[in-house]
């Protein structure tokens, strides 16, 4: 949940570190750092609480010239966010600095046994100090560096990415990481660098090596590296990826905030994903997917964390209404609080939009050992997770999302399981192929209804900010709408800060309409389709109890509009009497539209940070 940068080469490792940290800022952080060996022969250790502007300031007061250095950018986890506890930490006798992310599930038996046995004094709540202490004592014994890391990962246990140099190992970086990512950057001019998020690295290199789990990396000023088993200290052959992301997408192309630039990304992604997986005969094709998959299948098991499994909620519908095959869908973070009950005939499809949510990860393993299939839904083919799953990976291809509240990357999930429910259903011929084709067509039409939804932003602007001074809303839908619901409550209460919850309209009188008063709007996906009026119904029991009546409806509505305070239209979805019955397919890529742009507006409106709200980080790569 925090970033990792490094620099060791020719030039002055500062403004690397700098605009690396910049780059990892999406992420989500409340302290930053850098730690850089300097000429004359010190670490020089900066740092400081809030954005990384105030650590740019520091930086300016002082004069690093250094040409070896390591930064950070910290999300709390252990110890408040402060100047102290953030990254880097050092040891005793500023001989080694670290840089850490993940948890040290045995930090207090190590602390204990350094206060005890070494009389080692901890200066931060950090269980990451302990790292840099334990490397201290092994340097002291006369080791190098990177055996003296080699050493620590044997006493370590929990998550951790690492980044370490010394001044008694004056020109290497040593790098280690389990159950959370790194990656070094090969540059040019012998440049070498290494971060826990590829991004940072694409303005400088777009060839990378991805550490697997207990390997060490020796990174030296010439551009050599060497990689090292953790468990065998055996030489490894390095395995070098060239990335294909184009760094040009961190830009915000003329909007305020990346938010709204991905919000209005979205048609243009769903338009290549067209082009990627469905060609001119309705065919669809997965390249990065070993068909032999998709065979003697029996059942399948979603899992994701926050808005990825919004969208697998979404996957499930699909899935069994057009492959009828049986679905479950859990958190992540559940899966691990018990046995997973899986077997070959288990398809797990694990989505998240990073590649390494460390709940889904831990999940993924424990599937794998029980031989179930694994197919991964991933924005990031440089990704753990896509190195798990090997040759069973769909790729959203959203570019980067810069914005911490995800928004092109829930579509883009959502569209691939879409074209995956297809794939399955022609596979196992449980729906008519007429019938799979005119869905196929259909999809095709869909980017340019979307462009004339967003087209509406501003007029969904005016109609939401009289509501600005609540401080509740409840979400409502039913069927393919449900997870939409759920989706954009999660989306206004990231953005906004104001409590929002989502509810399956039909769960209504079962409890939560006891909370139904004129201080609590309730917003409703009111789209045609077979749950129409049962939403509508809803709508207007909550309307009854005083509640503020919002709704999305779509212009050809005129029995809705007659009952709601507030609407939200989209454009009607052109379907023939034929296929009515399958418009509650589409409507969701419609919907979350107006729920993405009315908690954008409401946020900017509220003067909150849209793009890195409070306490949330992109990535969460801790438990």
């Amino acid at each position: 949940m925090c970033g990792i940068v490094g620099y060791i080469g020719q030039d002055n490792a500062l403004d690397y570190l700098i605009n690396s940290l910049r780059v990892l800022e999406y992420r989500g952080y409340d302290s930053s750092g850098i730690a850089i060996y300097s000429p004359e022969g010190h670490i020089e250790i900066i740092k400081a609480k809030g954005k990384l502007n105030n650590l740019i300031e520091l930086t300016k007061q002082n004069s690093q010239k250094g040409k070896i250095g390591i930064g950070h950018t910290r999300w709390a986890t252990q110890g408040i966010p402060s100047d102290i506890n953030a990254h880097p930490h050092a040891d005793s006798d500023s001989e080694v600095a670290i840089v850490h992310n993940g948890i040290i599930h045995n930090f207090h038996e190590l602390k204990e046994e350094l206060i005890k046995n070494s009389q080692i004094i901890f200066t931060s709540d950090t269980d990451s100090e302990v790292i840099a202490h334990l490397l201290g004592l092994e340097l002291k014994k006369g080791l190098s560096l990177k055996d003296s890391m080699l050493n620590i990962i044997k006493k370590i246990k929990g998550s951790y990415a690492l980044a370490a140099i010394s001044k008694s190992d004056p020109d290497t970086i040593i790098l280690t990481c389990h159950d959370a990512p790194i990656v070094i950057g090969i540059g040019k001019e012998k440049d070498l660098f290494c971060a826990s998020d590829s991004a940072a690295l694409l303005q400088y290199t777009n060839k990378i090596i991805r550490l697997k789990d207990k390997q060490v990396a020796q990174l030296k000023p010439n551009g050599e590296f060497l990689i090292f088993d953790g468990k065998t200290s055996k030489q490894i052959a390095p395995q070098i990826q060239v990335l294909n992301a184009d760094p040009v997408s961190l830009d915000k192309a003329g909007y305020k905030h990346f938010l709204l630039k991905e919000i209005n990304e979205q048609p243009a992604i769903l338009r290549k994903l067209l082009a990627h997986h469905l060609n001119d005969n309705l065919e669809i094709e997965f390249p990065e997917l070993d068909k032999t998959l998709l065979d003697n299948i029996n059942r399948i098991l979603i899992c994701g964390c926050g808005t990825a499994f919004y969208a697998g909620l979404m996957g499930k519908i699909v899935l069994e209404t057009l492959a009828k095959i049986p679905v479950e869908i859990e958190f992540a973070s559940e899966l691990l609080s018990r046995e997973i009950l899986v077997d070959p005939k288990t398809l797990v499809i694990a989505i998240s939009q990073s590649g390494e949510t460390a709940d889904t990860l831990l999940a993924v393993k424990a599937a794998l050992k029980k031989g179930a299939k694994l197919l991964a839904i991933t924005n990031r083919p440089d990704s753990t997770l896509s190195a798990l799953a090997e040759r069973a990976n769909i790729f959203i291809q959203a570019g980067i999302e810069v914005s911490v509240a995800a928004t092109k990357s829930f579509t883009a999930q959502m569209f691939c399981l879409y074209l995956f429910a297809i794939k399955l259903a022609e596979n196992y011929k449980s729906i008519p192929s007429e019938q799979l084709n005119w869905l196929k067509n259909e999809l095709r039409y869909l980017p340019q209804i979307m462009e004339q939804t967003l087209a509406r932003g501003e007029t969904y602007r005016e109609k939401i900010l009289p509501y600005a001074q609540l401080k509740a809303f409840v979400f409502l839908g039913r069927s393919f709408n449900y997870p939409i619901a759920l989706e954009g409550a999660l989306k206004f209460k990231e953005l906004t800060y104001i409590q929002a919850t989502g509810y399956a309209a039909g769960e209504m009188k079962h409890g939560p309409i006891a909370t139904i008063d004129e201080t609590t709007p309730t917003l409703s996906i009111l789209l045609p389709g077979l749950t129409y009026h049962k939403t509508l119904h809803n709508c207007i029991e909550a309307k009854t109890r005083g509640a503020p009546s919002l709704g999305i409806i779509d212009d050809s509505d005129k029995e809705a509009r007659q009952e709601l305070h507030t609407i939200f239209e989209v454009p009607a979805l052109p379907f023939s009497e034929e296929y009515k019955d399958f418009q509650d397919l589409f409507s969701p890529f419609i919907s979350v539209l107006p729920l993405q742009l009315i908690a954008y507006y409401l946020a900017e409106h509220l003067g909150k940070d849209v793009d890195q709200p409070r306490n949330l980080a992109k990535s969460v790569t801790v438990e």
